[in-house]
């Protein structure tokens, strides 16, 4: 992510996109190769791997990837969360926004 942060800002979540896209397509590509080419994948591992573990890991990759894509996103989110700083400018500054929001309210006849 260091290349979109040299770039210009408003296209930044337009090539984030792109380049979730781009990945999306190339692993799509990759998981449809290995999937005609099992037999191969088979015999070349079949020393190391069971081969029916083998067919069972090429065919569920997909879902792998979007659960560990999952448990990435909700890492980073719950990090995120842990590690956020207090704003106090921010606060007294919504605080501010709230009791003006109240006067123009009670003035028009809402009660609090």
């Amino acid at each position: 992510m260091g290349l979109l942060r040299r770039i210009d800002p408003q296209m930044t979540g337009l090539l984030r996109y792109q380049l979730f896209l781009s990945i999306g397509i190339l692993f799509i590509g990759l998981w449809k190769a290995s999937i005609t080419r099992l037999a191969t994948i088979q015999k070349t591992l079949s020393t190391s791997i069971d081969p029916s573990t083998t067919k069972i890991l090429v065919i569920y990759l997909p879902i792998w990837a979007i659960i560990l894509l999952g448990i990435y996103a909700l890492s980073s989110v719950l990090y995120k969360v842990a590690t956020f700083g207090d704003c106090p400018e921010a606060a007294v500054e919504l605080s501010g926004q709230i009791e003006e929001a109240k006067q123009k309210l009670t003035k028009q006849g809402f009660k609090f």
